[in-house]
C-alpha cells in the first residue's frame, strides 16, 4: 500500500506463492531519469452490480507523469556507433565486460531456476500431502455421518470429488512444467481445502435435531402465476415455513408475484410429509423492501411452527448452516407423480457463511429453483435468513439470503412470540 522507492537490485513479489521480479535500475547520461510525480495511482469504484448487489472494485491507475516529462530514448544503434567513433578501446572493454556479464547472468538465471523449480515442487507436494490428509478426515466424517443427516454426507462427498479433480489437474501441470497452472491451480486447490474443512465443522453439528424440530414446519408452496397462454407463468412452486401455531407462512415476495409484480391467482401449501390434500392460503403482507412475503392459511386450526427466528443473528464466515427445503420442486427424489396426490419430502443441505453484508447473507451450500423461500439454520437450530436466489454461473452453490433481522422488523404481530 502506498509508493515505495526501489532501489537497484530490489525483489518485488506477487503473492507468497507467486513470481517476483528483479528491479534493475538502467540510466545513461544520454537518457535522463523523470522525476516522480508525489500523487499516488487514483482507483476507481466501479458501477453497482445488479445481480450482485455489491460494488465492482477495478483499479484504473492514471497516468503519473505529464506527457512528455521523460524525453524519447536514441535509438540503440546510433549510440553505439557514436561510441565506436569515440572511443574503440573503451568499446572493446565494454564489449567484454557484457561478455562476463552475460555469462554470469546465465549462470545465475539458471541456478536461480533450478531453485525455483525445486521449492515449487516443494510447495505442491506439500499441499498434496495436506489434502490427503483432509481427504483421510472428510472420508471418516462421512462414514460417521452416514444415514445421519441427508445432506451432509453429500456436501462433503461432492466437495471430495472437486479436490481430487483438482489434485489431478495441479499432477499434470507440475509433470509438465506448467508454472502459471501451478500458481493457479494450486490457489484453487487452497481454497477448496479452506471449503472441505469449513464442512467438516458443519458437518459436526447436530443437524439431525435441528431437522426433526423444524422440518415438520416446512411447506411446500404451489402457486398459479397464470394461464401461460394468456401471457402468464403457469404454475410454480416454492419453500415456506410456518412461524404461528394458527398458520402465517413467511417465503420470498418473487414466489408469489410473477416478474411483472402482478399477484399470483392461486396459492396452495402443504406441510412436510403431510397426508391429505392442499391448505389454502392468501397473501397478507408483502414487504416493499425486501424479498419477504407473509400467508394466512385459511382453514382454521393449530399447525407445527418453528423453533425461533434469531432477532439479530450473529453470523461470521465460516459459520456453519442448513437449509431446509424443496430444491427442484417436484423433481426431488421421492416427490413423483401428480401433484394432486404429493406428499412432499423436505431436503436438508449443509454449508457455510461465505461473506456477511448489511442488507445480504452469502452462503455456500447447494440450492436449487424450488428452494426459493427456505430458512437458512444455525447451529442453534434457529432461522438466521431466508434464501431468495442465487446466481446463474455458480451452478447452485452460491446462494443469498435475507437476514432473519430484516424478517424480526416486518414481521407481523401474529409471528412476533417466535422472534427471539
Amino acid at each position: 500500500t502506498g509508493e515505495r522507492v526501489l532501489a537497484d537490485g530490489d525483489t518485488i513479489g506477487f503473492g507468497d506463492a507467486g513470481p517476483k521480479a528483479e528491479f534493475r535500475r538502467t540510466t545513461d547520461a544520454a537518457t535522463p531519469v523523470a522525476t516522480p510525480v508525489a500523487t499516488p495511482p487514483a482507483t476507481r469504484l466501479g458501477a453497482a452490480s445488479p445481480a450482485m448487489g455489491t460494488p465492482v472494485v477495478g483499479a484504473t491507475p492514471q497516468s503519473t507523469t505529464a506527457e512528455g516529462s521523460r524525453p524519447p530514448r536514441r535509438d540503440t544503434t546510433a549510440r553505439v556507433a557514436e561510441a565506436v567513433e569515440k572511443q574503440t578501446a573503451g568499446l572493446r572493454t565494454m564489449i567484454g565486460a557484457l561478455a562476463g556479464l552475460v555469462i554470469v547472468g546465465v549462470a545465475i538465471a539458471y541456478w536461480a531456476g533450478n531453485r525455483g523449480s525445486a521449492e515449487s515442487r516443494a510447495q505442491v507436494e506439500k499441499l498434496l500431502h495436506q489434502n490427503d490428509s483432509l481427504g483421510k478426515m472428510i472420508d471418516a466424517t462421512v462414514s460417521q455421518m452416514q444415514g445421519k443427516s441427508a445432506g451432509v454426507d453429500t456436501a462433503l462427498q461432492v466437495a471430495r470429488r472437486e479436490s481430487e479433480e483438482l489434485r489431478k489437474r495441479l499432477q499434470a501441470a507440475a509433470s509438465a512444467g506448467n508454472a502459471d497452472a501451478i500458481a493457479a491451480l494450486t490457489t484453487d486447490l487452497a481454497a477448496s481445502a479452506n471449503r472441505q474443512r469449513a464442512l467438516v465443522g458443519a458437518a459436526q453439528v447436530d443437524w439431525e435435531t435441528v431437522a426433526a424440530q423444524n422440518a415438520p414446519a416446512i411447506a411446500f408452496l404451489a402457486v398459479d402465476l397464470g394461464d401461460k397462454d394468456a401471457g402468464g407463468e403457469g404454475l410454480v412452486s416454492g419453500t415456506g415455513f410456518n412461524v404461528s401455531a394458527s398458520g402465517l407462512i413467511v417465503t420470498n415476495r418473487h414466489v408469489v408475484q410473477d416478474s411483472k409484480g402482478n399477484p399470483a391467482k392461486r396459492i396452495a401449501i402443504k406441510f412436510d410429509k403431510a397426508d391429505g390434500g392442499f391448505l389454502k392460503v392468501s397473501v397478507v403482507k408483502v414487504s416493499q423492501t425486501d424479498e419477504l412475503a407473509w400467508l394466512k392459511i385459511e382453514t382454521p386450526g393449530k399447525y407445527p411452527s418453528l423453533s425461533c427466528v434469531a432477532r439479530a443473528p450473529a453470523v461470521h464466515v465460516g459459520a456453519p448452516v442448513a437449509l431446509i427445503g424443496y430444491p427442484l420442486g417436484t423433481s426431488t427424489a421421492g416427490m413423483g407423480g401428480a401433484i394432486n396426490t404429493l406428499k412432499p419430502v423436505s431436503t436438508l443441505t449443509v454449508g457455510t457463511a461465505s461473506k456477511v453484508l448489511g442488507d445480504t447473507l452469502q452462503l455456500d451450500v447447494y440450492a436449487a429453483q424450488g428452494s426459493s423461500g427456505s430458512p437458512v439454520f444455525d447451529a442453534r437450530g434457529c432461522v438466521i435468513a431466508v434464501l431468495f436466489g442465487s446466481p446463474t454461473e455458480s451452478n447452485g452453490r452460491i446462494i443469498y439470503a435475507v437476514p432473519s433481522s430484516k424478517l424480526a422488523l416486518q414481521m407481523p404481530p401474529e409471528g412476533a412470540a417466535i422472534v427471539k
